[in-house]
Parts: structure tokens; sequence; C-alpha cells
């Protein structure tokens, strides 16, 4: 009975219900099927939230809104255009690439898309490059702002599985080197990587491009060196990123104005109430699978495939479940699922993190869920539908990426391993 409650509030996800409601009462409806307690449940959902390291995500979150309404997005996409832009499909690999750096800077997958796509959209539709088709790249190249340390998507993993913050952003720096790197192969793939910016710039102009930006630089720098440098934990590296963006937005750039800082503690609080009443529910009805014993069948199944065939079905069930929860969801309730055959095959924690992490985030872009691929959609003005025809060709990018990170762990564990021997 457990089960068929569990599958039928599963299965009202795919008519519409909200997120945290499906979970919530899917948890709710398990529970009382199976006669376990409504307070274990209850306690499970608070006790989620009671997690030192959960601070940062709202300190990113606010550090990209600020960065968006306090600094020029126009000069940092200027920047990367004057050293990039004349290669082949040179601003779509602009468009990549500050994706790459904005996610450096926040963390935050959808500000990322919104913050980028809102400038190069346009650039790119007067060089030539189809609307839908550059929504699409923006689209998928968000996800790079998952893989680029600081990474929300990591930081709830972490919390999930006890992983530590500081290897885990390691981990995703050479993995998302290479989705960068795909990512461009797959548009020079297609026509539009034929396309040439009509503008060079001299080196003296890419100097002051540079210069221009180079405040902005800062953020990443007080992040990483915090962290790195043992001078801050994540949550205290988060604030003074928050503070930092504040400082260059009001005093340097001058463009961070009081009702813009509203607006972006406005936005960080709706996003992040979302992420933990979402994080809540999970949790809820992760509770209920434990206590069903899903996790131990899990294990044997798991033992049977062996590590490779273990690994690739969740890839497999990754790119599945991504289709209908959202990232954070996907995270909270599936990882701790498949924790314990992770552990009981030996498999490095940094490494799987990066698999499922990634495998997850493609849900961003896949109907009927996809945040980054609405958020495009609404930036570009364009229908979902139709920036989703032109995104197969990244899809199939990114998927090529987890396979390559599961062949090759060293991807993931090389860094961390280099900096915490």
């Amino acid at each position: 009975m457990a089960i068929a409650f569990f599958v039928l509030g599963i299965l009202s996800l795919f008519l519409g219900v909200s997120l945290y409601a499906g979970l919530g009462y899917t948890a709710g409806l398990a529970a009382w099927a199976a006669d376990i307690p409504l307070e274990a449940i209850i306690a499970s959902a608070a006790g989620a939230l009671n997690k030192e390291i959960w601070l940062a995500i709202p300190l990113f979150i606010l550090t990209g809104f600020l960065m968006t309404e306090g600094t020029s997005m126009d000069r940092l996409v200027n920047a990367v255009n004057a050293f990039l832009g004349w290669m082949p499909g040179g601003l779509a690999l602009v468009m990549i690439v500050t994706c790459a750096f904005f996610g450096a800077c926040s963390g935050s997958i959808v500000s990322a898309v919104a913050a980028v796509g809102s400038i190069m959209i346009p650039m790119m539709e007067e060089q030539g490059y189809g609307r839908a088709w550059s929504a699409a790249l923006v689209a998928v190249a968000g996800i790079l702002a998952m893989l680029i340390p600081p990474s929300n998507p990591f930081i709830i993993y972490c919390g999930v599985t006890e992983t530590p913050v500081g290897p885990m952003f390691l981990a995703g720096i050479l993995p998302g080197l290479l989705l960068v790197l795909v990512l461009y192969i797959a548009v020079l793939l297609t026509p539009e990587g034929r396309i040439r910016a009509g503008r060079r710039y001299t080196w003296r102009q890419r100097g002051q491009a540079l210069y221009e930006v180079f405040p902005i630089f800062g953020t990443p720098l007080i992040i990483l060196g915090g962290i790195y440098g043992g001078l801050a934990s994540a949550v205290e590296a988060a604030a003074l990123a928050c503070a930092y963006s504040a400082l260059i937005g009001s005093l340097i750039y001058r463009k961070l104005t009081f009702q813009g800082t509203i607006e972006a503690l406005r936005a960080s609080i709706r996003i992040t109430s979302m992420i933990f009443v979402l994080v809540a529910m999970a949790y809820a009805l992760n509770a209920v699978i434990t206590m069903l014993g899903v996790p131990i069948a899990l294990v044997s199944f798991g033992l049977d495939l062996g590590k490779w065939g273990f690994l690739f079905m969740v890839l497999a069930v990754m790119l599945f479940t991504g289709c209908f929860l959202e990232e954070i969801s996907t995270m909270a309730v599936i990882v701790p699922i498949l924790w314990p055959t992770v552990v009981k095959l030996g498999i490095d924690p940094l490494h799987f993190g990066v698999i499922v992490c990634t495998a997850a985030a493609i849900g961003y872009t896949t109907p009927p869920v996809a945040l980054n691929l609405y958020t495009a959609a609404s930036v570009a003005n364009l229908d979902a539908m139709e920036i989703f025809r032109k995104i197969f060709p990244f899809l199939i990018g990114i998927i090529i990426v987890n396979a390559i990170v599961i062949f090759i762990p060293e991807l993931s564990i090389w860094i961390p391993r280099w900096v915490y021997p």
C-alpha cells in the first residue's frame, strides 16, 4: 500500500502538481499507509535544514543578483569578446565562457542564463545567429555555473552526503573546462560555427576592456582564495563575496541603487525559500523511502551491476528524473537512496558528486521542469518548445561529458588530491 501511494504521488508530479506539494503529500500518505509515525517524518524534514553549510546558498544567490544589478555585465561580455570573439563561432564561445565566469562569481545556474542571455542573445542575433539557437545555447551553457566553483548544487550534495565542500568545489573545475570545450565543438559542428565577428580588437582595446572588468575578478578570488587559503569557511567566503559585490556595485561601477539592492534581496529570498522548502519535503520523502528498505535493496542490486554498471544506471536515472524533478529535489531524494551503494562499491564521493550533479542539471533544459529553458525563453521572448528543438546538439555534448567523467575519475579527483594531499 505504501509503495502504491508513493507511485501515485510521483505520478501526480507528471500532472503539474507543485513539486513541494507533491513531495510532501507523497511522504505523508506513504508514511500513513506504512504505519510510520508522522512525527518521525516531520523531524526528518525539520532536521534537514539544521546544517550550517546551507547558509552559503542564499549568500551565493544574493551575490549573483547583486552582480547583475550592480556591475555592468555588458563590460564583462565585451572583455571576453575582445579576446575570443575573433574565432569561428566567436560570439557563441563568448557566451559559453561568460556563463562559466558568472558561475564562478555566483554559483547560480538560472541567474547565469538570465544575466548573460539578456545581453548576448540580441548581440548574437545582430551577427547572424538564430535567436532560438542562441537561447538554446545559453540555456545549456548556464549549467557551467553548476560545475565551476562555487556551485549551489554541489553545496546541496555536500549537505546530503557530508562531503567536504572545499574538495567538492575543486572536483568540478576540470569537468567544467571539458564542458566548455565540448560545447564549443558542438557549436563548430553547426552552421553557426562558421560565423565570425565583424569587429577586431587591438591589444590596446583588449587592455582597456580587461581594465574595466578587473574589479569583478575579485569576487571569485575572494571565494576561492578565502576557502583554499584557509582564511574562511564556505559560508564566510560567501558572505565576503556578497559584501564585495555590493561594494563594487555601489562605489566602483555606481550602478547598484537602493532599489536595485531591494530587488536583489527579494529575488534571493524567493529562490532561497523555494530551495529550502523543496529540500525539507525531499528529506521527508527520503525518510519514508529509507524506512521502507529501498536503499538496502538497492545495495544488493548495485553490487550485482558492479561499479561501472551502477554508475551508468545512475546516469540514466538522473537523466530521467531530471525531466520531472527540479535538480534540488532530485539531489535530496535520489542521492541518499544511492549513497549506501556508493559506499559499498568504494566509489570516490567527489567523482560521484560530479556525475550526479551534472546529470541532474540536464533537467534544467528538458521539459516539463526546465528552469533554464523557460528562463532563456523569457529572455529571448520566444516559445520554450521552439528553443528546445535547437537544444539537442548541446544536450548530447553534456551526456558525452558525463560519460567521459565516468570513465576517467581523475578528471574529478586529481585537483582535490593535489590541493588536499
